[in-house]
Protein backbone atom coordinates (compact mmCIF):
# COMPACT_ATOMS: atom_id res chain seq x y z
CA UNK A 1 0.00 0.00 0.00
CA UNK A 2 1.68 3.64 -0.94
CA UNK A 3 1.09 6.28 0.75
CA UNK A 4 1.51 9.80 0.44
CA UNK A 5 2.15 11.80 3.18
CA UNK A 6 3.74 15.25 4.47
CA UNK A 7 7.61 14.76 5.40
CA UNK A 8 7.33 16.52 8.97
CA UNK A 9 7.26 14.98 12.63
CA UNK A 10 3.99 15.73 14.16
CA UNK A 11 3.55 13.73 17.20
CA UNK A 12 0.98 13.83 20.03
CA UNK A 13 0.78 15.00 23.62
CA UNK A 14 1.79 13.58 26.56
CA UNK A 15 -0.15 14.02 29.23
CA UNK A 16 1.67 12.93 31.70
CA UNK A 17 2.88 15.08 35.09
CA UNK A 18 6.79 15.16 33.05
CA UNK A 19 6.98 14.68 29.49
CA UNK A 20 4.98 16.63 26.60
CA UNK A 21 5.73 18.19 23.60
CA UNK A 22 3.89 21.26 22.43
CA UNK A 23 3.36 23.89 19.99
CA UNK A 24 1.91 27.12 20.01
CA UNK A 25 1.13 29.69 17.58
CA UNK A 26 -1.01 33.05 16.95
CA UNK A 27 -3.69 33.15 14.31
CA UNK A 28 -3.58 36.54 14.18
CA UNK A 29 0.49 37.53 14.80
CA UNK A 30 3.65 35.59 13.88
CA UNK A 31 5.26 34.70 17.71
CA UNK A 32 9.02 34.61 18.30
CA UNK A 33 9.67 32.80 21.97
CA UNK A 34 13.12 33.56 23.36
CA UNK A 35 13.13 31.70 26.65
CA UNK A 36 11.28 29.88 29.45
CA UNK A 37 11.51 29.45 33.16
CA UNK A 38 9.68 25.80 35.04
CA UNK A 39 7.94 27.58 38.38
CA UNK A 40 7.97 25.85 41.89
CA UNK A 41 4.15 25.08 40.61
CA UNK A 42 4.79 23.22 38.04
CA UNK A 43 3.79 26.02 35.32
CA UNK A 44 5.91 27.32 32.77
CA UNK A 45 6.04 31.25 31.88
CA UNK A 46 7.41 31.41 28.43
CA UNK A 47 8.42 35.12 26.82
CA UNK A 48 9.15 36.78 23.75
CA UNK A 49 8.04 39.31 20.34
CA UNK A 50 5.32 38.90 18.82
CA UNK A 51 4.51 41.12 15.35
CA UNK A 52 4.66 44.54 15.68
CA UNK A 53 7.18 44.40 18.52
CA UNK A 54 5.15 43.45 21.03
CA UNK A 55 6.72 41.80 24.24
CA UNK A 56 4.58 38.85 25.23
CA UNK A 57 4.31 36.32 28.56
CA UNK A 58 2.66 32.75 27.63
CA UNK A 59 1.40 30.60 30.90
CA UNK A 60 1.54 26.96 30.46
CA UNK A 61 0.55 24.29 32.15
CA UNK A 62 2.43 21.36 33.77
CA UNK A 63 1.08 19.16 31.30
CA UNK A 64 2.36 22.21 28.02
CA UNK A 65 -1.06 23.42 27.58
CA UNK A 66 -0.94 27.41 27.37
CA UNK A 67 -3.66 28.86 29.34
CA UNK A 68 -3.08 32.53 29.40
CA UNK A 69 -1.57 34.89 26.53
CA UNK A 70 -1.00 38.58 27.95
CA UNK A 71 1.40 41.37 26.04
CA UNK A 72 2.90 44.81 26.93
CA UNK A 73 0.56 46.82 25.42
CA UNK A 74 0.92 49.76 23.34
CA UNK A 75 -0.52 52.78 24.46
CA UNK A 76 -0.08 56.78 25.41
CA UNK A 77 3.47 55.97 26.78
CA UNK A 78 4.65 53.08 24.99
CA UNK A 79 4.52 51.79 21.69
CA UNK A 80 6.76 49.10 21.52
CA UNK A 81 8.14 46.41 23.63
CA UNK A 82 10.10 43.56 23.08
CA UNK A 83 10.77 40.49 25.71
CA UNK A 84 14.31 38.24 25.08
CA UNK A 85 14.01 36.50 28.06
CA UNK A 86 13.02 35.60 31.82
CA UNK A 87 15.49 34.46 34.56
CA UNK A 88 14.01 32.89 37.80
CA UNK A 89 15.23 33.76 41.41
CA UNK A 90 13.18 31.09 43.63
CA UNK A 91 9.97 29.14 43.05
CA UNK A 92 7.58 32.26 43.23
CA UNK A 93 9.28 34.99 41.73
CA UNK A 94 10.99 35.67 38.35
CA UNK A 95 11.66 38.65 35.96
CA UNK A 96 11.62 39.17 32.70
CA UNK A 97 14.02 41.20 30.56
CA UNK A 98 13.44 43.59 27.74
CA UNK A 99 12.93 46.95 26.10
CA UNK A 100 10.16 49.22 26.16
CA UNK A 101 9.76 52.50 23.76
CA UNK A 102 8.72 55.51 26.21
CA UNK A 103 8.61 59.28 25.90
CA UNK A 104 11.70 61.02 27.28
CA UNK A 105 10.88 64.85 26.27
CA UNK A 106 10.42 65.71 23.18
CA UNK A 107 11.49 62.00 21.68
CA UNK A 108 10.24 58.60 22.07
CA UNK A 109 13.37 56.30 22.90
CA UNK A 110 14.12 52.08 23.80
CA UNK A 111 14.35 52.06 27.47
CA UNK A 112 15.42 48.67 29.60
CA UNK A 113 12.55 46.76 31.68
CA UNK A 114 12.52 44.71 34.09
CA UNK A 115 9.25 43.02 34.88
CA UNK A 116 8.59 40.87 38.29
CA UNK A 117 6.13 38.21 37.66
CA UNK A 118 4.61 35.35 40.02
CA UNK A 119 4.29 31.65 39.19
CA UNK A 120 1.04 32.04 37.93
CA UNK A 121 2.92 35.25 35.71
CA UNK A 122 1.02 38.15 37.33
CA UNK A 123 2.83 41.45 37.78
CA UNK A 124 4.49 42.46 41.26
CA UNK A 125 6.28 45.16 40.08
CA UNK A 126 8.07 46.74 37.49
CA UNK A 127 11.72 48.77 36.40
CA UNK A 128 13.20 50.73 33.74
CA UNK A 129 16.89 51.39 32.80
CA UNK A 130 19.22 53.11 31.07
CA UNK A 131 22.62 54.49 30.45
CA UNK A 132 24.44 57.70 31.13
CA UNK A 133 23.39 59.39 28.37
CA UNK A 134 19.46 59.36 28.60
CA UNK A 135 18.98 60.03 25.08
CA UNK A 136 20.29 56.67 23.65
CA UNK A 137 17.69 54.00 23.36
CA UNK A 138 19.05 50.63 25.95
CA UNK A 139 17.80 47.42 26.30
CA UNK A 140 17.79 44.65 28.77
CA UNK A 141 20.61 42.28 27.69
CA UNK A 142 20.97 39.82 31.02
CA UNK A 143 19.78 38.93 34.43
CA UNK A 144 21.34 36.80 36.80
CA UNK A 145 20.29 35.02 39.80
CA UNK A 146 22.64 36.04 42.81
CA UNK A 147 20.59 33.53 45.37
CA UNK A 148 16.84 33.48 46.36
CA UNK A 149 16.57 37.16 46.67
CA UNK A 150 18.88 39.17 44.48
CA UNK A 151 19.56 39.41 41.23
CA UNK A 152 21.84 41.74 38.88
CA UNK A 153 20.02 43.67 35.65
CA UNK A 154 22.36 44.14 32.33
CA UNK A 155 21.13 46.93 30.20
CA UNK A 156 23.06 47.96 27.24
CA UNK A 157 23.11 50.85 24.89
CA UNK A 158 21.64 49.72 21.60
CA UNK A 159 24.64 50.31 18.86
CA UNK A 160 26.33 52.75 21.33
CA UNK A 161 29.08 52.44 23.61
CA UNK A 162 27.32 53.07 27.16
CA UNK A 163 26.06 50.02 30.26
CA UNK A 164 25.05 49.63 33.15
CA UNK A 165 24.73 46.98 35.83
CA UNK A 166 22.35 47.01 38.82
CA UNK A 167 21.74 44.92 41.63
CA UNK A 168 18.23 44.38 42.92
CA UNK A 169 16.25 42.53 45.31
CA UNK A 170 13.05 40.93 45.09
CA UNK A 171 11.02 43.67 46.56
CA UNK A 172 12.66 46.15 43.47
CA UNK A 173 14.57 47.82 45.49
CA UNK A 174 18.18 48.75 44.27
CA UNK A 175 21.26 48.05 46.25
CA UNK A 176 23.45 49.68 43.79
CA UNK A 177 24.14 50.59 40.14
CA UNK A 178 27.06 51.26 38.21
CA UNK A 179 27.34 53.17 34.51
CA UNK A 180 30.34 51.13 32.40
CA UNK A 181 30.82 53.36 29.51
CA UNK A 182 34.07 53.43 26.52
CA UNK A 183 35.03 56.21 24.45
CA UNK A 184 35.09 53.70 21.41
CA UNK A 185 32.52 53.73 18.46
CA UNK A 186 30.82 50.40 20.28
CA UNK A 187 30.86 48.90 23.59
CA UNK A 188 28.10 46.17 24.48
CA UNK A 189 27.86 43.77 27.81
CA UNK A 190 25.90 41.24 26.97
CA UNK A 191 26.19 38.62 29.72
CA UNK A 192 27.64 37.90 33.59
CA UNK A 193 27.77 35.44 35.80
CA UNK A 194 28.58 35.10 39.79
CA UNK A 195 31.33 32.90 41.44
CA UNK A 196 33.36 32.95 44.32
CA UNK A 197 32.43 36.37 45.47
CA UNK A 198 33.27 38.23 41.62
CA UNK A 199 31.08 39.27 39.08
CA UNK A 200 32.31 38.40 35.16
CA UNK A 201 30.82 40.14 32.66
CA UNK A 202 31.08 39.55 28.73
CA UNK A 203 30.21 41.54 25.63
CA UNK A 204 32.09 43.28 22.25
CA UNK A 205 33.91 46.37 21.34
CA UNK A 206 34.09 48.23 18.13
CA UNK A 207 36.70 50.13 16.60
CA UNK A 208 38.11 50.88 13.34
CA UNK A 209 35.77 48.49 11.88
CA UNK A 210 37.05 45.64 13.78
CA UNK A 211 35.11 43.82 16.87
CA UNK A 212 36.72 42.19 20.11
CA UNK A 213 35.64 40.37 22.76
CA UNK A 214 35.00 41.61 25.83
CA UNK A 215 35.97 40.34 29.81
CA UNK A 216 34.99 42.34 32.56
CA UNK A 217 36.00 41.37 36.16
CA UNK A 218 33.91 43.16 39.22
CA UNK A 219 33.82 42.93 42.78
CA UNK A 220 30.64 42.38 44.64
CA UNK A 221 29.79 46.32 44.51
CA UNK A 222 30.08 46.52 41.04
CA UNK A 223 33.85 48.21 40.74
CA UNK A 224 36.11 46.75 38.18
CA UNK A 225 38.94 44.78 38.62
CA UNK A 226 40.03 43.72 35.69
CA UNK A 227 39.13 44.25 31.63
CA UNK A 228 40.48 42.68 28.55
CA UNK A 229 40.05 42.36 25.13
CA UNK A 230 40.05 39.53 22.53
CA UNK A 231 40.95 39.90 19.12
CA UNK A 232 40.22 37.28 16.44
CA UNK A 233 39.39 36.64 12.66
CA UNK A 234 36.15 35.70 13.34
CA UNK A 235 35.40 39.38 14.88
CA UNK A 236 33.96 37.92 18.05
CA UNK A 237 30.81 39.03 20.22
CA UNK A 238 31.39 37.12 23.77
CA UNK A 239 27.25 36.26 24.31
CA UNK A 240 27.22 34.62 27.54
CA UNK A 241 29.86 33.84 30.47
CA UNK A 242 29.05 30.77 32.70
CA UNK A 243 31.39 29.72 35.66
CA UNK A 244 32.12 26.66 35.77
CA UNK A 245 34.16 23.54 36.24
CA UNK A 246 36.71 25.83 38.02
CA UNK A 247 37.05 28.51 35.47
CA UNK A 248 34.57 30.19 32.80
CA UNK A 249 33.47 29.04 29.54
CA UNK A 250 32.43 31.83 27.20
CA UNK A 251 29.99 31.48 23.77
CA UNK A 252 31.54 33.95 21.28
CA UNK A 253 29.02 34.55 18.05
CA UNK A 254 31.27 35.84 15.19
CA UNK A 255 30.17 38.76 13.32
CA UNK A 256 32.07 37.78 10.91
CA UNK A 257 32.73 34.41 8.75
CA UNK A 258 29.60 32.45 10.31
CA UNK A 259 31.44 31.12 13.10
CA UNK A 260 30.72 29.73 16.76
CA UNK A 261 32.90 29.50 19.33
CA UNK A 262 33.32 27.90 22.52
CA UNK A 263 36.04 29.28 24.74
CA UNK A 264 37.42 27.94 28.02
CA UNK A 265 39.06 30.42 30.14
CA UNK A 266 40.75 30.42 33.59
CA UNK A 267 39.33 32.76 35.74
CA UNK A 268 41.76 35.51 35.36
CA UNK A 269 41.02 35.50 31.75
CA UNK A 270 43.62 33.12 30.19
CA UNK A 271 42.59 31.41 27.49
CA UNK A 272 42.69 27.72 27.71
CA UNK A 273 40.51 25.93 24.80
CA UNK A 274 38.40 26.81 21.68
CA UNK A 275 36.43 25.31 19.69
CA UNK A 276 34.51 25.96 16.59
CA UNK A 277 30.78 24.52 16.23
CA UNK A 278 29.61 23.88 12.73
CA UNK A 279 26.36 24.62 11.63
CA UNK A 280 23.63 25.57 8.98
CA UNK A 281 23.53 29.46 8.00
CA UNK A 282 21.69 31.61 10.60
CA UNK A 283 20.29 34.65 10.98
CA UNK A 284 21.27 36.91 14.35
CA UNK A 285 17.44 37.69 15.15
CA UNK A 286 16.70 33.71 15.35
CA UNK A 287 19.63 32.56 17.38
CA UNK A 288 19.52 31.73 20.70
CA UNK A 289 20.65 34.99 23.08
CA UNK A 290 21.75 32.28 26.01
CA UNK A 291 23.03 29.36 24.57
CA UNK A 292 24.54 27.78 27.79
CA UNK A 293 23.75 25.53 30.71
CA UNK A 294 25.27 23.42 33.24
CA UNK A 295 24.41 20.15 33.98
CA UNK A 296 26.54 19.08 36.32
CA UNK A 297 30.25 19.86 37.51
CA UNK A 298 31.97 18.38 34.12
CA UNK A 299 29.45 19.23 31.60
CA UNK A 300 27.49 21.87 29.78
CA UNK A 301 24.89 21.87 27.03
CA UNK A 302 25.65 24.30 24.52
CA UNK A 303 23.41 24.82 21.58
CA UNK A 304 23.22 26.60 18.23
CA UNK A 305 20.59 27.38 15.77
CA UNK A 306 19.67 28.45 12.21
CA UNK A 307 17.63 28.75 9.19
CA UNK A 308 17.43 24.80 9.03
CA UNK A 309 17.21 23.87 12.31
CA UNK A 310 19.44 23.73 15.66
CA UNK A 311 22.16 21.41 17.52
CA UNK A 312 22.61 20.83 21.02
CA UNK A 313 25.80 19.29 22.41
CA UNK A 314 26.11 17.87 25.66
CA UNK A 315 29.94 19.06 26.22
CA UNK A 316 32.42 17.74 28.23
CA UNK A 317 34.22 20.68 30.76
CA UNK A 318 37.90 19.18 30.13
CA UNK A 319 37.96 19.30 26.52
CA UNK A 320 35.37 21.38 25.32
CA UNK A 321 34.51 18.13 23.10
CA UNK A 322 30.85 16.53 22.97
CA UNK A 323 30.09 13.43 24.96
CA UNK A 324 26.37 13.54 23.26
CA UNK A 325 24.91 15.39 20.34
CA UNK A 326 21.39 16.20 19.08
CA UNK A 327 19.89 17.91 15.72
CA UNK A 328 16.39 19.48 16.04
CA UNK A 329 14.12 20.28 13.29
CA UNK A 330 13.20 23.79 15.06
CA UNK A 331 15.16 26.73 16.36
CA UNK A 332 16.45 26.06 19.80
CA UNK A 333 15.84 28.79 22.09
CA UNK A 334 16.15 26.86 25.52
CA UNK A 335 17.72 23.69 26.43
CA UNK A 336 18.43 22.59 29.87
CA UNK A 337 18.65 19.07 31.75
CA UNK A 338 17.33 19.42 35.34
CA UNK A 339 18.34 16.14 37.48
CA UNK A 340 16.26 13.61 35.01
CA UNK A 341 14.05 16.08 33.64
CA UNK A 342 14.74 18.02 29.83
CA UNK A 343 13.19 21.29 29.12
CA UNK A 344 13.72 22.89 25.56
CA UNK A 345 11.98 25.69 24.13
CA UNK A 346 11.96 25.89 20.07
CA UNK A 347 11.05 28.52 17.36
CA UNK A 348 9.25 26.95 14.04
CA UNK A 349 9.86 28.63 11.01
CA UNK A 350 8.45 32.08 9.70
CA UNK A 351 5.99 30.34 7.17
CA UNK A 352 5.36 26.58 6.72
CA UNK A 353 2.94 24.21 5.83
CA UNK A 354 0.40 22.84 8.16
CA UNK A 355 -1.83 19.99 6.34
CA UNK A 356 -1.56 22.69 3.45
CA UNK A 357 -2.55 25.25 5.26
CA UNK A 358 0.44 28.24 5.52
CA UNK A 359 1.09 29.24 9.18
CA UNK A 360 3.31 31.49 10.49
CA UNK A 361 6.01 31.91 12.76
CA UNK A 362 5.19 29.29 16.28
CA UNK A 363 7.20 27.87 19.08
CA UNK A 364 7.17 24.58 20.31
CA UNK A 365 7.70 23.78 24.37
CA UNK A 366 9.32 20.21 25.10
CA UNK A 367 9.61 18.41 28.56
CA UNK A 368 10.79 15.04 28.72
CA UNK A 369 12.12 12.78 31.45
CA UNK A 370 15.57 11.54 29.49
CA UNK A 371 17.15 12.12 26.42
CA UNK A 372 16.08 9.02 25.00
CA UNK A 373 12.26 10.82 25.65
CA UNK A 374 13.30 13.72 23.70
CA UNK A 375 14.92 12.24 21.26
CA UNK A 376 11.40 10.67 20.28
CA UNK A 377 10.00 13.11 19.38
CA UNK A 378 11.57 15.81 16.85
CA UNK A 379 15.10 15.39 17.52
CA UNK A 380 17.97 12.79 15.89
CA UNK A 381 21.72 12.16 17.13
CA UNK A 382 24.41 13.48 15.31
CA UNK A 383 28.02 13.12 15.80
CA UNK A 384 29.46 16.65 14.01
CA UNK A 385 32.66 17.23 15.52
CA UNK A 386 33.89 20.35 16.22
CA UNK A 387 36.84 22.50 14.90
CA UNK A 388 39.73 23.38 16.52
CA UNK A 389 41.09 26.76 16.16
CA UNK A 390 43.93 29.47 16.88
CA UNK A 391 42.36 31.30 20.15
CA UNK A 392 42.31 34.42 20.32
CA UNK A 393 44.77 37.03 21.82
CA UNK A 394 43.64 38.99 25.22
CA UNK A 395 44.77 42.36 25.49
CA UNK A 396 44.02 44.73 28.24
CA UNK A 397 40.57 46.73 28.13
CA UNK A 398 39.82 49.48 30.69
CA UNK A 399 36.14 50.90 30.42
CA UNK A 400 35.45 54.18 32.69
CA UNK A 401 32.92 53.08 35.58
CA UNK A 402 31.02 55.45 37.66
CA UNK A 403 27.82 55.56 39.52
CA UNK A 404 24.66 55.44 37.64
CA UNK A 405 21.45 56.69 38.19
CA UNK A 406 18.66 54.29 39.70
CA UNK A 407 16.53 52.41 37.90
CA UNK A 408 13.18 54.31 37.62
CA UNK A 409 9.78 52.34 39.01
CA UNK A 410 7.31 52.11 36.07
CA UNK A 411 3.72 49.99 36.29
CA UNK A 412 2.88 49.31 32.92
CA UNK A 413 0.21 46.46 32.87
CA UNK A 414 0.15 43.31 30.52
CA UNK A 415 -2.83 43.19 28.80
CA UNK A 416 -4.48 39.79 27.69
CA UNK A 417 -4.49 38.79 24.05
CA UNK A 418 -6.14 37.40 21.54
CA UNK A 419 -6.70 33.43 21.83
CA UNK A 420 -3.44 31.39 21.02
CA UNK A 421 -3.76 28.57 19.37
CA UNK A 422 -2.10 25.29 21.31
CA UNK A 423 -1.41 21.70 19.57
CA UNK A 424 0.20 18.60 20.32
CA UNK A 425 2.52 18.90 18.13
CA UNK A 426 6.26 20.01 17.84
CA UNK A 427 8.23 22.32 16.20
CA UNK A 428 8.91 20.72 12.72
CA UNK A 429 11.18 22.21 9.99
CA UNK A 430 7.97 23.38 7.26
CA UNK A 431 8.75 25.58 4.32
CA UNK A 432 9.95 23.70 1.12
CA UNK A 433 8.43 20.29 1.86
CA UNK A 434 7.72 17.76 -0.67
CA UNK A 435 5.55 14.81 -0.39
CA UNK A 436 7.47 11.63 -0.04
CA UNK A 437 6.12 8.20 -0.95
CA UNK A 438 6.39 5.43 2.07
CA UNK A 439 5.29 2.00 1.65
CA UNK A 440 4.38 0.41 4.14
CA UNK A 441 1.07 -1.86 5.12
CA UNK A 442 -1.05 -3.63 6.15
CA UNK A 443 -3.02 -0.50 7.85
CA UNK A 444 -5.27 -1.02 9.57
CA UNK A 445 -3.59 -4.11 10.91
CA UNK A 446 -4.01 -6.44 13.18
CA UNK A 447 -0.58 -7.81 14.61
CA UNK A 448 1.84 -6.48 12.23
CA UNK A 449 3.19 -3.86 9.60
CA UNK A 450 5.77 -4.60 6.51
CA UNK A 451 7.78 -1.18 6.10
CA UNK A 452 9.68 -1.52 2.59
CA UNK A 453 13.21 -0.80 2.57
CA UNK A 454 13.57 -0.67 6.20
CA UNK A 455 15.42 -4.22 6.99
CA UNK A 456 16.83 -4.45 10.19
CA UNK A 457 16.08 -0.71 11.25
CA UNK A 458 16.04 0.99 15.02
CA UNK A 459 12.24 1.73 15.40
CA UNK A 460 10.21 3.34 18.38
CA UNK A 461 6.07 2.87 18.43
CA UNK A 462 4.26 5.96 19.85
CA UNK A 463 1.15 5.93 21.34
CA UNK A 464 -1.85 8.37 20.93
CA UNK A 465 -0.39 10.32 24.37
CA UNK A 466 2.57 10.68 22.86
CA UNK A 467 4.34 7.70 25.17
CA UNK A 468 6.65 5.19 23.37
CA UNK A 469 5.46 2.21 23.58
CA UNK A 470 7.81 -0.13 22.21
CA UNK A 471 11.42 -0.21 20.50
CA UNK A 472 13.25 -2.27 18.78
CA UNK A 473 14.48 -3.40 15.24
CA UNK A 474 12.66 -4.93 11.89
CA UNK A 475 13.05 -7.82 10.53
CA UNK A 476 15.03 -9.30 7.87
CA UNK A 477 12.27 -8.70 5.79
CA UNK A 478 11.36 -5.14 7.33
CA UNK A 479 8.43 -6.38 9.13
CA UNK A 480 7.31 -4.72 12.84
CA UNK A 481 4.96 -6.80 15.22
CA UNK A 482 2.76 -5.32 17.53
CA UNK A 483 -0.02 -7.76 18.80
CA UNK A 484 0.46 -7.22 22.27
CA UNK A 485 -0.69 -3.21 21.69
CA UNK A 486 -4.00 -2.24 22.82
CA UNK A 487 -5.92 -1.20 19.39
CA UNK A 488 -5.84 2.48 18.98
CA UNK A 489 -3.78 4.90 16.73
CA UNK A 490 -0.34 5.07 16.98
CA UNK A 491 3.22 6.03 14.88
CA UNK A 492 5.91 4.41 13.98
CA UNK A 493 9.04 6.42 14.27
CA UNK A 494 11.86 4.93 11.68
CA UNK A 495 14.94 6.62 9.51
CA UNK A 496 13.68 10.15 11.10
CA UNK A 497 9.77 9.97 9.33
CA UNK A 498 6.63 9.34 11.10
CA UNK A 499 4.45 6.67 10.01
CA UNK A 500 0.82 7.01 11.31
CA UNK A 501 -1.25 3.65 11.27
CA UNK A 502 -4.07 1.98 13.22
CA UNK A 503 -3.88 -0.83 15.55
CA UNK A 504 -7.22 -3.15 15.20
Amino acid sequence: MRTRFVFALLLPLTLGAQTFVNRTYSSFFDVQAKSVARMGNGKFLVVGTQAFSQGFLAVHEATGACTQTEYLSPGALSNYSEFNQITKINDTLALIGGKISLAVGPTEIWQGITIAVNQDGAILWTLTHGVSDAGMDATITDIERLNDSTFLTTCSSIGNSRNSISKIDHHGTIHWSKFYDSNLSGFQLNDLCFSDSLIYSCGNSFSAGTYSGVLLTLDTLGNLLTGASYAHPSNPNFIQVMAHAGGLIVASRGNAMDADDLLKLTVNGAVVAQKTYQGAMIMQEDQALKPLSAKDSSHFWYWRGGNFGASAFEVESSTLLPSQALLHMGNIQYFKEEDTLFTMLSSGPLYGIKNQTIMQKHYSLQSADSLPELLAYCTYESNELPLNEVAPIPSNFTPIVTNAGLPSPLFYPLIANEPWINEPFCVEMLGGIEALDISYGPNPSIDHIEISQCTNTPYTIINALGQVVNTGHTSNTGEIWFSELSAGEYIIKINNNALKFIKI
